[in-house]
């Protein structure tokens, strides 16, 4: 099953499940979003100001349609500090075939992030400049309004957003919002983030009950490097090549993932010789055993500084 995830923050929790066997999500129209929709990106200013007034005369027409955002991992840990409240919101799981059943008019595609002007953009835009015919301007229009709504500058990578197009046959006016109310059999799991308080776990939980949805809890660990997830059985999971899994082993101590097949994490790999042995070695320690510590340490400013070279 492939998947997409949408993030939400814990104050919409009441609003994202107020209809029954249904998860709502707002769609907006690209200018509402607070991260730059350009239809300009991709392309080259370098190509003379005859084909960058074609490509301005053509944006214009360039409609503008009902849009909303998911992102191809529930892990993604700056789209939970920022549309996720800072892990005190959840993530909502989608299936993405399931989706596109039932919504056959959207378009749902990977955003493309470019570095670098479109050579497709420029090569369209010559066509429509220099011959002049309408089935041009028709290529050049829908290369454009393509690149508009599935591109953004690399500085978004780590989004990893997948961008769905064209709700306008399905949303209802709600309170001055365009929302789609998406039916159970499209929802896959619900994951309640690290930070998320017990009666936000609880609403989050009896959701997932009622769509039929898988059920987690974010966990951030110490060693595994992207926040994994707790299921009701108290096994974690992780997101691997893109969908939930089991871990290649668990910690025999604190129960975290494992990247490879091993029976601890680094940190419960540590015994008691190490322990005694990194505190005899300790300078610090050397120095507290002599009462020289504190006169040491007031040597330093209490605050980071730049460190020694």
């Amino acid at each position: 099953m492939k998947m997409i995830f949408k993030y939400f923050s814990e104050g919409v929790v009441e609003h994202a499940f107020v209809r029954d066997e249904h998860v709502g999500i707002k769609c907006s129209l690209p200018e509402d979003y607070n991260d730059p929709f350009e239809l300009f990106l991709g392309v080259d200013l370098d190509q003379g100001s005859e084909l960058l007034a074609t490509y301005s005369d053509v944006v214009h027409e360039i409609p503008s349609l009902l849009t909303t955002c998911f992102s191809k991992s529930p892990v993604v840990s700056p789209m939970w500090a920022h549309y996720g409240n800072n892990h005190r919101g959840f993530v909502v799981g989608f299936d993405v075939s399931q989706i596109e059943e039932l919504f056959p008019e959207v378009l749902i595609r990977d955003i493309s992030y470019l570095d670098r002007a479109s050579e497709t953009l420029v090569r369209f835009a010559e066509m429509a400049a220099y011959r002049k015919k309408p089935r041009d301007a028709m290529a050049l229009r829908n290369a454009v309004m393509y690149h508009g709504y599935f591109s953004k500058y690399l500085e978004w990578s780590y989004e990893q957003e997948v961008r769905a197009v064209n709700f306008e046959d399905y949303v209802e006016e709600v309170g001055g919002n365009k929302i789609l109310y998406v039916p159970k059999q499209c929802v896959a799991a619900i994951i309640s983030g690290a930070k998320s308080s017990a009666q936000t776990r609880q609403a989050l939980q009896e959701a997932a009950c009622e769509l039929g949805a898988e059920f987690y809890i974010e966990k951030i660990g110490r060693s595994y490097p992207t926040p994994y997830l707790i299921a009701d059985t108290r096994n974690p999971s992780v997101f691997a090549n893109g969908e939930i899994a089991l871990p290649d082993g668990v910690c025999g101590e604190c129960s975290e993932p494992l990247r490879n097949k091993r029976d601890l994490c680094p940190w419960c790999s540590i015994d008691e010789m190490d322990q005694m042995t990194a505190a005899a070695n300790n300078p610090f320690r050397i120095l507290e055993n002599y009462g020289l510590l504190e006169q040491y340490m007031e040597k330093f400013p209490g605050r980071p500084r730049k460190p020694y070279k």
